[in-house]
Parts: structure tokens; sequence; C-alpha cells
């Protein structure tokens, strides 16, 4: 969606080119014949999926994040119950938490509320549901004792005895059945997609460049991923995502849609709300 200015602090190119270096590298690195994977650190490895012939405008790579959800902490953060008085780009958030990895929650208002429930470590953010959005991504972490997964809401509800800490409700892609959950459309968009493979992992998803809904899930499906069910997060140029373990840093910051616009504007973008990962 298309938010109101917001002018943050200025960034310092100089942070931002190892993050730029990395993803060029991948996108040229990934090969045709299958995914190479790298392990960050036990429990979460990356690599970076070819999008062709799905992908309608600029990259076609798209970022892969795999972890284990009883290993990893998935945590939801708005800036409201971080104590900031306006919302952080995604670098400002990865420098607040110091996260292995951030990227963007669901989708929002223009006075920066969340479309859906949202609960970040207990506390109810919004506590509105969205009709419309029949999934939701919900984790509860103490004493290294994690967990995290998609909740169809067409079969199952959610209440206060499910025992999740945190949650960011949006809308299916796919459900477990195979069905496609979003209508066929021509809009194309950079797109934050989360997962689950057969294994019970959790898989982040986001593009370098744009894709309709439809043609996305169509991709995923038919990726060597092994998915399950799929929904989606926020897309355009709030599409982003951050990673940074060790010597190890990627970022992908949504664009525009006009080709004309300078580079990784999405790095500028203010995000109410955010998911982020961490090996506590």
């Amino acid at each position: 969606m298309t938010l109101p200015e917001v002018v943050p602090r200025p960034l310092r190119a100089r942070w931002l080119l190892p993050f730029v270096a990395v993803a060029v590298g991948f996108a040229l690195w990934q090969g045709t014949r299958g995914l190479h994977w790298r392990e960050l650190r036990p429990g979460v490895e990356f690599t970076s999926l070819s999008g062709d012939p799905y992908c309608r405008l600029g990259s076609s790579a798209v970022a892969v994040l795999r972890f284990d959800p009883h290993r990893i902490r998935l945590r939801v953060h708005h800036y409201s119950h971080e104590g900031a008085e306006r919302p952080p780009s995604i670098i400002e958030w990865q420098r607040a938490t110091g996260a292995l990895a951030v990227f963007n929650a669901g989708q929002y208002y223009p006075n920066w509320k969340y479309m859906g429930l949202l609960v970040s470590g207990g506390d109810t953010i919004s506590s509105r549901t969205h009709a419309g959005y029949q999934a939701a991504l919900v984790a509860r972490g103490s004493a290294k004792n994690f967990a995290a997964r998609i909740v169809d809401l067409s079969r199952s509800r959610l209440t206060p005895r499910s025992g999740w800490t945190d949650v960011a409700q949006s809308f299916m892609l796919f459900d477990r059945a195979g069905v496609l959950r979003v209508r066929h459309s021509q809009r194309i968009a950079n797109r934050t997609i989360v997962a689950e493979d057969r294994r019970g992992r959790l898989v982040v998803l986001v593009t370098e460049g744009s894709y309709t809904l439809a043609e996305f899930a169509t991709l995923l499906q038919r990726s060597p991923l092994q998915l399950t069910q799929a929904m989606s997060m926020d897309g355009g140029i709030e599409s982003e995502l951050v990673v940074q373990s060790g010597s190890f840093r990627y970022a992908s910051f949504g664009r525009w849609l006009r080709e004309h616009e300078p580079d990784a504007p999405g790095a500028r973008v203010p995000l109410p709300a955010v998911i982020t990962l961490a090996a506590e």
C-alpha cells in the first residue's frame, strides 16, 4: 500500500554496500539445477531461487530463508510497542533488535495501524481481526522452548488458550490441499511470503522483482522446496528482508514499479510492523 511520506534519518551508503554486493552475488550464484543452501547457524539456512519465467519486472531472484521454528525464535514487533516515535526503516529495525533476520509483517493503514490481529510478546497491539484474512503467523517462545507455524483460519480458530504470544494476521496464498486462495490478477509487485514445508520448517521468501500472486504461488508449488501451505504478507515497496549472521549479509528492498526510481528506495521506507528471527 502507498504510505504517507516520512522523513527518516539518512542512511549511510557504505553500510548498504555489503548487502547489495551479497544480493548480486547470490543472484549470479544461483544455478538452474537445484538449490544450494548455506547454513548461517544451526537451524537456519539461506539460498536463492530463480523465479523465471514468472517474474514480470526486475530481478527474478527470490531470497529463501528456511529455519527450524523450534531452534530459532520468531517474534512480532510494532513500533508503538517499542517506544519509538515513528516507524523505523528495516535497517533501523535490524540495528535496534540485533536480529538474525528481519522482514516486513502484514498490511497496514495510512495511520500505521495494522490490518488485522497483531500480538507482540503477549500484548495485543491490534485486536480487530480482518474478516478477509484467513491466515495467521503465530509463535511462542521462552527459555529456548520455541514454536511457530501458520494457522489456516478457515479451519482453525485462535483463542487465548492457544498460548501463542506473537500473532500476525494476513491472507492465505495456498492451503494444505494445494488450493489457490487468491484471485488471478495482472497486478504485479514485490512479494513477501511465509510458508511451511513437509518437515514443519518455516520458509521466508522475498522477491527481488515483481510477480502476480497467483503466478508466484505456482512457482512455489512447483519448486523443490516441498511447501505444504503459504501465506502472503505485505508486498510492493514494503516487501523487504535483511539477514545478518556473522560475516554473512543479505538485503532485499522493495521497489516502485517505475524503473526510473532510485535504487533500493525501500531501504528508507518506514515499517510499523516487522517479524524478527533470532537464535536466543
